[in-house]
């Protein structure tokens, strides 16, 4: 049932007239599908509760288009970046310097900001954006449209603690958390991983931050009974592999058709399923192809019903990003973790604070070899699948922060009603206030 439906008539917000209730959703998406799939989770799940809502998505992500898009929902789809095996940033496709291709993304995020006017900007991850280009868009916001709620997503893990405070300091975003942000709308929970000590944010910023649960993307799921016979894998157990965008999975793919591969068809006692990812390059997945063994395996290049595929499994193998391990959580599935180790740390700490839970299974990639996956999938589908307490409905909660804010009264054109108005803090949007 609808969290807060407006008066279609009045479009009256709060008892006050005024514009229809918008909300501005950047996700800078340089690197893999998180980013993007976890906006569009929360995209999807309020404009179900919230009927009347206009939304506008910010995104780099090359395959934004492949998704199913809610109503009232578009798309500004700024120019694609990549990381760098070092972890700095280039144009993806197009031949402009880094510097070119952050300037013309700064001022889409700029135009798009100015002609939508919206009344939330939801900001996924990186307060000032990749390389600061949100910064524009922020200072405007603070200068011409001080009435704009300012919400940062912070995912449950950034890097290691040391990292993440280095790179806070070094881009200014203890001063954005303190002085530009509304809101902190926290995709985890404080006793798994608490962000206010491991990275010392101020007593203003903990003020701010509102501990919502894991983001998990809410669609609906073929019956398993359905997939397996899709994938014809008659009675036996399934083994989905998966590694998110696929941008640096192959080595993952590799070893496990590796695996699979040492065993006569008849002898393999499970179906595999390998899914390379939209973003794996076609020079490797003609590798992945060419690896494949006949019989029993079925590999997919890129699929937007990975979730029907990944409830029909009886054991998972993945990364350790963070939509799929939260998917993982929600489906209680087996799982086998290989956490990507370079550039950030925020997948082995994940993997590792699962592991101590007793949730899941974990390779390093170092670690990796066929022998060795194939006694963890053994293992693993010997034991019963994960039992846990996690709050994995973080939709819920921001679905109900969100729809706060905007209930809350405004006067005509959208400005804030007089100083008598208490300010925005988590604790009266927590209570209702």
């Amino acid at each position: 049932m609808p969290l807060l439906v407006l008066d279609p008539a009045t479009e009256r917000v709060g008892g006050d007239m005024s514009s229809k209730p918008k909300i501005l959703l950047y996700s800078h998406d340089t690197y893999g599908l998180g980013h993007l799939r976890r906006s569009l989770a929360i995209a999807h799940r309020l404009a179900h509760d919230i009927p009347n809502l206009y939304q506008l998505l910010v995104t780099g992500s090359m395959v934004a288009g492949a998704f199913a898009l809610p109503p009232r929902l578009d798309m500004v789809k700024l120019p694609a970046l990549t990381k760098r095996s070092s972890g700095k940033y280039k144009a993806r496709a197009l031949p402009l310097s880094l510097k070119q291709v952050i300037a013309w993304r700064e001022h889409l995020i700029l135009q798009a900001v100015q002609h939508f006017k919206p009344d939330i900007v939801l900001v996924d991850k990186v307060a000032d954006g990749v390389c600061g280009e949100l910064l524009p868009a922020l200072r405007y916001l603070k200068a011409w449209r001080p009435e704009t709620t300012i919400v940062l997503g912070m995912r449950d893990i950034e890097d290691s603690p040391a990292a993440t405070r280095l790179e806070w300091q070094a881009r200014d975003t203890y001063r954005l958390l303190d002085s530009v942000y509304d809101l902190i709308l926290y995709y985890g929970q404080r006793d798994v991983f608490d962000p206010v000590r491991a990275y010392e944010m101020s007593e203003h910023a903990a003020a701010k931050l509102i501990p919502c649960g894991y983001i998990r993307f809410e669609q609906a799921m073929r019956p398993p009974e359905a997939v397996r016979r899709e994938l014809g894998t008659d009675d036996l157990p399934l083994v989905l592999v998966t590694v998110g965008g696929g941008g640096d999975g192959f080595h993952i793919l590799k070893i496990c058709l590796e695996m699979v591969s040492a065993l006569p068809v008849e002898r393999r006692p499970f179906h595999t399923l390998v899914v390379t990812g939209p973003l794996m390059s076609h020079r490797q997945r003609r590798q992945v192809r060419s690896l494949c063994p006949a019989g029993k395996v079925t590999v997919l290049e890129f699929t937007p019903d990975l979730l029907s595929y990944m409830n029909a499994a009886d054991v998972v193998v993945s990364m350790a990003g963070y939509n799929t391990v939260a998917e993982l959580l929600s489906l209680r599935k087996r799982a086998i973790l290989i956490p990507r180790m370079h550039t950030r740390a925020e997948q082995r700490i994940r993997a590792e604070h699962l592991v101590r839970r007793g949730l899941v299974h974990v390779i390093r990639p170092d670690e990796l070899t066929p022998e060795r996956l194939w006694q963890e999938i053994l293992e693993a589908m010997q034991m019963p699948p994960p039992d846990h307490t996690l709050n994995v409905d973080g939709l819920t909660q921001v679905s109900r922060v969100i729809g706060q804010l905007l209930a809350r009264p405004r006067r005509r054109g959208g400005a804030p009603l007089p100083s008598a108005e208490p300010a925005v803090t988590a604790e009266s949007v927590l209570v209702g206030g």
